[in-house]
């Protein structure tokens, strides 16, 4: 495996928005299945309530279905956006959008392939659904919460490390990303020029060879061929 293309802004970019998901999508994964987030407690918890009234066990109990079916739904987006940061960090280099077919396409699309814009549409929402996940939780537990902030675990600040990862810090990157690096439109274009030109060349030499001649002639008919 060859070591990651870090040549350009575009790829320099590219590669941190990588490390900024598979990160955040560790930390969300790392959130969402291990119980310490309050009190060696976690999404998966059955906590007591039997101090509140059947309507609040009621309320409590949608909740607490609300948050560990965001909390799954977070970790299969997390799953994927891992995979293709994975893929763009390691596979993808400055050739591959380049390539002839790929090219072709995108010009006549008038719309160029940007692997960051990928990322961050799957990174957005691992992290937003994590995030409601997380919410939800803390506003369960908010009373406790208050009462001794040292009772919050591992899970729980994972958790939001990955959403502030996924969401905020990943954003930042995109929007410098598009101040800073230019369209790649234009050099797709000139691609493809190039290649018309190079193309046009090829074909007027392989015509033009002597080689194509002599097979030529010889597959003609001779007008001097005397008739018996």
């Amino acid at each position: 495996m060859e070591l990651p293309e870090l040549k350009d802004t575009i790829s320099r970019f590219r590669f941190t928005q990588s490390c900024v998901g598979l990160s955040g999508c560790l930390c969300v994964s790392y959130a969402v299945w291990t119980p310490f987030w309050l009190k060696d407690g976690g999404l998966w918890t059955e906590w007591n309530n039997t101090k509140r009234d059947s309507g609040s066990d009621a309320v409590i109990f949608n909740a607490l279905e609300a948050e560990r079916v965001f909390g799954v739904l977070s970790f299969l987006l997390a799953l994927s956006t891992g995979a293709l940061s994975l893929v763009f960090a390691l596979c993808w280099t400055s050739e591959t959008v380049r390539s002839y077919a790929n090219t072709r396409s995108l010009l006549m699309a008038r719309t160029a392939l940007y692997p960051t814009t990928l990322l961050l549409l799957t990174m957005s929402s691992t992290g937003f659904f994590f995030l409601l996940s997380w919410s939800i939780f803390t506003h369960q537990h908010s009373e406790e919460i208050h009462q001794d902030v040292s009772i919050l675990g591992s899970s729980y600040w994972l958790g939001a490390l990955g959403w502030i990862l996924l969401l905020v810090v990943e954003m930042i990157i995109f929007l410098a990303e598009q101040a800073i690096v230019p369209d790649i439109l234009e050099d797709l274009e000139k691609a493809v020029e190039s290649w018309r030109v190079t193309s046009q060349m090829s074909r007027s030499f392989s015509d033009g060879c002597p080689h194509n001649a002599v097979t030529k002639s010889k597959l003609a008919p001779n007008r001097y061929m005397s008739v018996t």
